[in-house]
């Protein structure tokens, strides 16, 4: 091994890399979209794929369309290995025209063992779930963020995107842990999470700026974890700032008397994640 630490950088929305210390490059939820593009103007971050060194591994969270954009060229320049939960990977690899045989079904609360790191997904849910509603009614939901009308593969993927979230614990030799948190705190994913002490937690979240009692689930999120650094993002509903947000919070968890730190990466901006918290120039 290289080191006994590893890194980490955030792009856009859900899009992050992890260097382990192996060498090995993660990218979760690739959205790295080109000028031009459908989605480039809301989710632009001045990185696309050809910033992407090196890819072994992804990770989706869930397969909406603002965490899959740029999977299909991730895969045609890497052909990494994709970890997914099992029923996501039919819809996604129709929808995306996929190559199947490096996707891997990771089940929910096992452990699986690559060698230079451990991973255990938890099941999530999103902000807004949808799966108690008819197909149809479904993609009638999501065509006008698709483009598309009706029973279309993509908007067949949007609508499993909705019902099939995935959260993760990632460990590495030399006992560093991250966990990740998309969509909801739910309570299979307190239960996997509280006790692991992870050295950085990654707390995905939108529309905190519709559901203010978020913020309460946020400082729940960072006590029940123990650990002393969490990485915020405030995506989707951008109107809130997830700056003051971290702020906010880090002032009523000192009051609390808790030992932990709140922060917002800068986009692209590497951060070595180990027994500290060091931020690259």
């Amino acid at each position: 091994m290289k080191s006994t630490g590893l890194k980490y950088r955030w792009f856009v929305e859900n899009c992050h890399e992890i260097v382990l210390p192996s060498g090995e490059h993660i990218l979760i939820d690739p959205m790295l979209p080109r000028a031009g593009s459908r989605l480039y103007e809301g989710f632009k971050s001045g990185y696309t794929v050809d910033d992407i060194e090196r890819c072994d591994y992804v990770f989706i969270s869930h397969i909406h369309g603002d965490h899959i954009d740029q999977l299909k060229e991730v895969q045609e320049k890497f052909n990494p290995y994709i970890l997914i939960n099992p029923n996501n990977i039919i819809p996604l690899s129709k929808a995306l025209d996929l190559q199947v045989r490096k996707m891997i079904p990771v089940v929910d609360k096992q452990t699986y063992d690559f060698g230079s790191f451990k991973f255990t997904p938890y099941p999530g849910t999103h902000v807004q779930t949808i799966g108690d509603k008819p197909l149809s009614e479904v993609y009638e939901t999501f065509g006008p963020l698709t483009g598309e009308t009706g029973p279309t593969l993509m908007n067949e993927a949007q609508a499993f995107g909705s019902c099939f979230n995935t959260n993760f614990l990632m460990e590495v030799p030399g006992g560093l842990r991250i966990a990740f948190i998309q969509g909801v705190y739910t309570a299979v994913t307190k239960y996997g999470f509280m006790h692991s002490n992870p050295n950085l937690v990654i707390r995905q979240l939108s529309r905190i700026d519709l559901f203010p009692e978020i913020y309460d689930e946020l400082i729940d999120c960072v006590k029940d974890t123990q650990t002393g650094m969490m990485a915020f993002m405030c995506h989707h509903h951008k109107t809130k700032d997830p700056v003051k947000t971290a702020g906010d919070m880090n002032r009523d968890l000192q009051s609390a008397g808790i030992n932990a730190s709140v922060f917002v990466p800068e986009a692209g901006k590497w951060i070595r994640v180990g027994n500290y918290i060091e931020f690259e120039d």
